[in-house]
């Protein structure tokens, strides 16, 4: 039964991911790899780096909170630097799966703190405004985005790329 509902799960994921609103029917691709590549990197090390920057510029955080930061922060990296891992081509695609599930828990724990309030962190309830938390989100949000159009064919990431024939 478990394989079935995953079996499930992975045709409507690939369904919804090759649909022809997302693909563009096949009229829109790119053959950028290396610049993929890089705007990945640059978003993970920008969310991660703004986390740097919470910890190093708030003097009381919760300690739940600061091992969410390092987690964060690691994953980042770790995802950052399997992009470009190029003794397995398995790597930088896991790369992209981990980077995407670190920034989805990121979105998902960032709403979370919004609408809820955490203890220690009870100003950040209801506040939407805080720039380096704004700045977070539209990375974390970018870099799913990016990866979206890799999973739909319509970029291409390091090292792969399109063979188109001329």
């Amino acid at each position: 039964m478990a394989g079935l509902v995953g079996r499930l799960w992975l045709r409507i994921w690939q369904g919804l991911l090759s649909s022809r609103l997302l693909t563009f029917d096949g009229w829109l691709a790119f053959d950028l790899p290396r610049t993929v590549t890089t705007i990945g990197e640059i978003l993970l090390i920008g969310l991660a780096t703004v986390h740097v920057y919470f910890l190093a510029t708030e003097p009381t955080l919760p300690g739940y909170f600061v091992g969410y930061a390092l987690a964060l922060i690691a994953g980042c990296l770790i995802a950052a630097v399997a992009l470009i891992a190029t003794f397995n081509d398995s790597v930088p695609q896991r790369g992209w799966y981990l980077g995407s599930a670190v920034c989805i828990i990121f979105l998902g724990l960032y709403l979370l703190s919004r609408l809820i309030a955490l203890p220690g962190l009870r100003s950040l309830t209801g506040r939407w405004d805080v720039a380096p938390a704004t700045l977070a989100m539209a990375m974390a949000a970018a870099f799913v985005a990016v990866h979206t159009t890799v999973l739909s064919g319509v970029n291409v990431a390091y090292p792969r790329r399109q063979g188109w024939p001329d």
